[in-house]
């Protein structure tokens, strides 16, 4: 009930629906509860998950593993891929540059409920690309590298045997090979800082236990570099899911502390800061949500909020909902700027100024705090296309395709200006 009540923005009525309830029953539990502490467990929580199905994954990997080495004995030359539904043998060869982008290339814009179209708000920072590359492997967005540059991870079928990291330029339209994926792990979260791309991946070592793996490649390409491995049930080791880059470290969050490995490789991992839990480097915030800490300078400053529901924080921006009549609220650190959120927000503030909210119609729209703008995802056919996020714990790349799967529109959120 609380999650439905403030997540999924229903009201009592809905829940009760949804659960096949008495009304007065939804009514009497989803009055005394105390949505900061939901909060600040949830986030505890997810800080030191480990996979939800330990036995799922290791089927997955190990049919995975079995897979390369069918494919490594095949004839040399030969690579098998599934297009349409058909397999068919196709020779690997480089991907082709994608033809660069013309003013007719993009969606016609539109405008939906209370916000217009990405691609008619931030015409500049969405492109359209093909869904597959030349070879046949589908793409998925990874991680926006800077303003035009964004890394797609290049996959057998979507979410299923990752091949190879490519990399598509907005300035020239073009799409090329970034680096091949090491071995047969199965990627899970990218993280940049402007000199380096970093992934998690789940391996699958010899005696059949799981470890996690964190690559590296430098952002002109080449080849993954090892930074560190983590062995599954490691309440210390880097998070698969929820990691940054800062200051030429790794960093994630434990229950109660910030660690860092360097990026090199070389060294081990130290504590950073207890009692505070990262959010962009190089702010972090106390357990208690009240206040911010430079990591760099060491300064601190109070975080200003008027509601109970604290909802969470960037440096800038502080997102709130009013436990009682569940209005969503976006307000600046220090108490002032206060900005009435359409919907329920289901992520951010990303990049310290964006939320993404979801309408009651269900309609996805984003919110830039800084400029004022609202924008939906409205691709040809919005009622049959699929959204996909990127692969970063904070989503600076939102994605679309339309029902047949031919074009992928990115929104690369690092290019708004």
């Amino acid at each position: 009930m609380i999650i439905l009540r403030s997540y999924g923005g229903l009201s009592n009525e809905e829940i009760a629906k949804v659960l096949d309830l008495p009304l007065s029953t939804v009514r009497d539990q989803t009055v005394p509860f105390r949505q900061d502490d939901l909060l600040r467990t949830l986030d505890a929580a997810a800080a030191t998950a480990q996979p939800a199905d330990l036995l799922s994954d290791l089927a997955r990997l190990r049919r995975r593993r079995g897979r390369r080495r069918l494919r490594s004995a095949a004839v040399a030359g030969l690579a098998l891929v599934t297009i349409a539904g058909v397999a068919v043998l196709v020779r690997p060869t480089i991907a082709a540059p994608a033809a660069p982008l013309s003013a007719t290339a993009r969606p016609e814009p539109s405008t939906v409920g209370l916000a217009r179209a990405a691609q008619e708000v931030w015409p500049h920072a969405v492109s359209m690309l093909p869904a597959r590359s030349a070879d046949g492997l589908v793409y998925q967005p990874a991680v926006a590298i800077d303003d035009r540059r964004v890394v797609l991870l290049a996959q057998r079928r979507l979410g299923y045997d990752d091949v190879r990291l490519d990399v598509y330029d907005a300035g020239t339209g073009r799409l090329t090979r970034f680096a091949k994926l090491p071995g047969d792990d199965e990627t899970r979260r990218f993280a940049t800082d402007g000199r380096f791309v970093v992934w998690s991946a789940l391996s699958l070592r010899e005696d059949d236990t799981l470890e996690t793996r964190f690559w590296r490649v430098p952002v002109k390409g080449g080849r993954p570099r090892l930074v560190t491995k983590a062995a599954q049930g490691d309440a210390l080791a880097p998070s698969q899911t929820h990691f940054q880059l800062g200051g030429g470290y790794l960093l994630w969050n434990t229950d109660k502390a910030i660690y860092r490995l360097p990026l090199s490789g070389r060294g081990r991992r130290e504590k950073v800061r207890e009692g505070l839990r990262l959010l962009e480097w190089p702010w972090a915030a106390d357990l208690s949500g009240r206040t911010l800490t430079d990591l760099e300078t060491g300064r601190s400053r109070e975080i200003v909020t008027r509601e109970r529901g604290l909802a969470r924080c960037s440096p800038d921006w502080c997102v709130e909902r009013n436990a009682i009549s569940g209005l969503m609220t976006a307000r600046r650190t220090d108490g002032s700027g206060s900005v009435e959120l359409p919907g329920s927000t289901t992520e951010g503030p990303i990049l310290n100024r964006f939320v993404v909210l979801r309408l009651r119609a269900g309609l996805k729209v984003i919110k830039d705090l800084r400029a004022g703008t609202l924008a939906t995802f409205d691709p040809a056919e919005p009622a049959l296309a699929t959204v996909l996020g990127d692969r970063t714990a904070q989503g600076t790349l939102l994605a679309w395709s339309d029902s047949a799967g031919r074009d992928l529109w990115v929104l690369n959120l690092k290019a708004v200006r």
